[in-house]
């Protein structure tokens, strides 16, 4: 990975720093973003050090376009160019069901999770066009790893905002896939299922926790060694990072479960 650039949003904490961290061992450049300041600064401690010419943290709001739109140039600025975008950023909901979904709640998952998702791809497929050549490739080209959920295909994995806007994101992928392929950008979606990460503490910003709803999804039969990986999520990004892989997996929504007996 040496010589090439990711950006990790959400990448301070949880899943999001593990991706980041396993670039970074790769060789690559790494930028992340998040909204919280307090992480960012402990990550720019934690890496600003060994890495200091190879990784950038900023503050960027994922649903603020213009906010986007700067932090990807700030990364095309730093290191010249860009090639990996994993699209992290999200939020988990409070399992709600319809009747019970708030408007804000579903203006706050659906604005992060989905027009996020959408800001960030934009951003970076106009910035991936730009690229100059690397390692005898033609100009242009990249990869946008979008983090989805088994929510993206199950009706009843989550709540309704989560689970709709993991339906979105799917076809954020495949579209940006079928129409970009030609110039050598891809798109890959990865569906996790239930894992340990702190995104638990979103759910609190959507409002009480529907436990009678929760009981009856999947994840609520889950024990630990049914939680996927995070480590294993990062050997799958930097695995599809290969332009080759990339190219042959372009368009495709990859499932994990783990130990999980009804695929």
């Amino acid at each position: 990975m040496q010589g090439k650039t990711v950006i990790v949003t959400g990448g301070s904490s949880g899943l999001g720093k593990v991706i980041a961290t396993a670039y970074l061992s790769a060789g690559a450049n790494v930028a992340i973003c998040d909204v919280n300041e307090a992480r960012l600064q402990e990550c720019t401690t934690e890496f600003g050090g060994s890495h200091k010419d190879r990784f950038l943290a900023t503050r960027a709001d994922v649903t603020d376009e213009a906010s986007v739109q700067a932090f990807v140039q700030s990364v095309v600025d730093r290191f010249g160019r860009l090639d990996v975008l994993v699209n992290n950023a999200g939020l988990a909901d409070a399992f709600a069901p319809v009747g019970d979904t708030t408007k804000a709640a579903w203006d706050l998952l659906i604005g992060v999770n989905l027009t996020g998702s959408f800001l960030c791809m934009k951003a970076a497929v106009n910035a991936m066009e730009k690229n100059p050549p690397a390692q005898g490739d033609k100009p242009g080209g990249g990869l946008i790893i979008q983090i989805g959920s088994t929510a993206g295909d199950r009706g009843f994995e989550a709540g309704l905002a989560y689970t709709v806007s993991k339906h979105g994101v799917n076809g954020l992928v495949k579209h940006t896939a079928g129409v970009y392929a030609a110039k050598g950008i891809y798109a890959v979606g990865l569906m996790l299922g239930p894992m340990s990460t702190n995104i638990q503490e979103s759910m609190a910003r959507s409002g009480d926790m529907r436990m009678d709803m929760f009981a009856q999804t999947s994840g609520a039969k889950m024990g630990a060694e049914q939680m996927v990986d995070t480590a294993d999520v990062a050997k799958y990004c930097l695995f599809l990072s290969d332009r080759s892989i990339a190219a042959t997996a372009n368009g495709g929504l990859i499932t994990f479960r783990k130990n999980f007996p009804n695929v």
